[in-house]
């Protein structure tokens, strides 16, 4: 059964004790946190090594050809660490792509 959220607040800084108090998961004290306003994860965390201007020169490096394996020893953070980044999750930015669409009621499709 869910705890109330005045039993949460107690937990704020200890979800394992939380979880193991409540017998469920880290993830469901979490989640039910989230309900209640009192957790609000960071948005668009990173590593504390690196920063958005990195993330963008990990990402040039990589597209020029060097491995995830050489970027994660050149900056000394893991390997899923350049993966996120690579992939648009952490230190993310956002798309500049702008899309017309226009309507041609005579189009016919052959």
């Amino acid at each position: 059964m869910k705890p109330t959220k005045k039993q949460l607040i107690n937990y704020i800084e200890d979800k394992k004790l939380a979880a193991k108090k409540f017998g469920v998961s880290e993830r469901t004290i979490i989640r039910w946190m989230q309900s209640y306003e009192i957790y609000k994860p960071k948005f668009n965390y990173g590593c504390g090594k690196l920063n958005m201007e990195k993330a963008i020169k990990i990402r040039k490096l990589y597209n020029k050809g060097c491995t995830k394996k050489e970027l994660s020893e050149r900056y000394k953070v893991t390997f899923s660490t350049i993966s996120r980044i690579i992939h648009n999750v952490n230190y993310s930015v956002k798309s500049m792509a702008n899309i017309n669409v226009v309507y041609n009621p005579n189009w016919e499709e052959s």
